[in-house]
């Protein structure tokens, strides 16, 4: 009788390890990146509401941010869904048709960094 409820309580013990084990596993931080980008063309300016439909018809944006910078929007993606260039492309395809054109702000953030240089400065 014993061993029969030593046994169902090893199976609970082992249930409730797995189901805690799987939420931690279902917790983990999403790995996302910023893209910030810039919008050129007299017809972008009244095409927000557009360009917002196709950002977030991407499978793999997360978020869509045009009121932090004028003329920029802030594009959250999931790398392992959607790359950048193909965020761009995407955009910039249907944006054509609107005088509109969508570029990665490469700034000093985004930008990679430059390699040492052997030559002196010139202030050295």
């Amino acid at each position: 009788m014993s061993f029969s409820w030593s046994q169902q309580a090893l199976s609970a013990v082992f249930i409730a390890m797995s189901v805690v084990i799987s939420l931690q596993a279902s917790a983990a931080p999403l790995v996302k990146e910023r893209l910030p980008l810039t919008m050129s063309g007299a017809g972008c300016s009244e095409k927000e509401a557009e360009i917002n439909k196709v950002l977030q018809a991407i499978p793999g944006v997360i978020s869509v941010d045009f009121n932090r910078v004028p003329n920029h929007v802030l594009v959250d993606i999931t790398p392992s869904t959607v790359k950048s260039a193909d965020v761009i492309n995407h955009v910039n395809a249907a944006a054509s048709s609107w005088q509109c054109k969508v570029e990665f702000i490469e700034g000093c953030i985004s930008a990679t960094m430059p390699t040492a240089s052997a030559a002196p400065h010139e202030h050295e």
